[in-house]
């Protein structure tokens, strides 16, 4: 295995599904929050590795939100991790090597919950976990997969908001490294298009939110009370950086998406 790859955590991804051993157990969390997983279905939600045991509500909302017009989902108990993680040491040193040998490891772990999904009948993923979706989408080209916004706009009817927002899609040059697969920005779109009246202030990402420069540019746009998301990355730098004093509360699409719905 090339040295710039962390084979512990390799090994604990084959073994556990999970970039660390210290993650909670998915079924507890699925059972928690009375989310259906392994049962036959057209649609699985691939969650990503570390999401549902830290967004578990997020997660919830999304399934509510399919639960509304009977979209046919399952979550799967086990899911393997697409090894994203493995990638920064190589992409940092640029060593071209390294990365083929990550892609063959990517291939090998999306492979798992491919074959978990065809098991249970699935006709497509759909994937919650951005920096999952170029992963898969470039390891199986073949294969039905969306990213989840697409999801939304099909279980979701024209409706009237008249609401102001922050919509910050981030930047993804990272996702890029780790395959060259554009990321799917247009299905948000469509979603918000839905929303008779709704205003939004669209926050471009020139740099990534994680540079401070970025940052600074992403929490500089703000203007309104509600900033919305699509990633969880750029989601979590938002929350934890965002000055009180501006007041705004930052909420992911789903969430954005059932309050619309509630009100």
């Amino acid at each position: 295995m090339h040295a710039l790859i962390n084979q512990k955590m390799v090994e604990t991804i084959r073994t556990t599904g999970k970039t660390s051993e210290n993650l909670p157990d998915r079924i507890e969390i699925l059972e928690k929050y009375s989310l259906p997983y392994d049962r036959s279905a057209d649609n699985a939600i691939i969650t990503g590795c570390q999401i549902l045991s830290s967004l578990p509500q997020v997660i919830s909302t999304l399934a509510r939100l399919f639960d509304r017009k009977s979209f046919s989902y399952t979550f799967l108990s086990q899911e393997t991790c697409c090894g994203n993680y493995l990638y920064r040491p190589a992409i940092a040193a640029r060593d071209d090597a390294a990365m083929s040998e990550c892609r063959e490891l990517s291939r090998e772990f999306v492979t798992k919950n491919i074959d978990r999904a065809r098991k249970l009948g699935v006709k497509r993923l759909v994937i919650f976990c951005s920096p999952c979706y170029p992963i898969y989408k470039y390891n199986y080209p073949e294969q039905d997969i969306v990213f989840y916004p697409a999801a939304i706009n099909e279980v979701l009817e024209p409706i009237s908001c008249t609401r102001k927002i922050d919509y910050y899609a981030g930047c993804y040059k990272l996702h890029r490294r780790f395959a060259p697969i554009p990321m799917d920005l247009s299905s948000t779109n469509d979603v918000l298009a839905k929303m008779e009246g709704l205003q939004v202030n669209r926050i471009d990402a020139p740099k990534c939110c994680f540079s401070p420069e970025g940052l600074s540019h992403m929490l500089e746009g703000v203007t309104t009370d509600l900033m919305v998301h699509i990633c969880t990355g750029c989601y979590g730098q938002a929350q934890q950086n965002l000055p009180k004093d501006k007041a705004t509360e930052v909420i992911m699409l789903p969430e954005f998406v059932e309050r619309v719905l509630n009100q």
